[in-house]
């Protein structure tokens, strides 16, 4: 995939276009524009797009994902921390997520094996 369109994003990923847009109005993709408007994305559009989706899936926000985006560029987080620190944090996100199923288990609502 090199400077494709949106569709083909889509279609790569299994997210919808309208989904890639948000994406990108938040920041999240940096696509490259030529002399029209049509956005052009780039092999490793894929793998972003689908480390978006389990990002959302495994419970963090889309303003927690955009503050991290850049630790998967460049080493660093738009607040300037460490690779360590970003780590750290995806670490208590899981312990969140952990303590949230638990929480539906005691109240019934899932079963420990679900």
């Amino acid at each position: 995939m090199r400077g494709e369109r949106i569709g083909q994003l889509a279609s790569a990923t299994g997210v919808s276009a309208r989904a890639i847009r948000h994406d990108d109005g938040l920041g999240l993709l940096t696509p490259t524009r030529g002399d029209n408007p049509c956005r052009a994305f780039q092999v490793e559009d894929v793998g972003r797009v689908k480390l978006i989706q389990m990002f959302l899936g495994t419970g963090f926000r889309l303003d927690e994902i955009r503050e991290r985006v850049p630790c998967f560029r460049y080493g660093q987080t738009t607040l300037g921390a460490s690779v360590e620190e970003v780590r750290v944090l995806y670490a208590c996100k899981i312990a969140d997520v952990d303590a949230q199923i638990a929480g539906q288990a005691v109240s019934g609502q899932v079963s420990p094996t679900d």
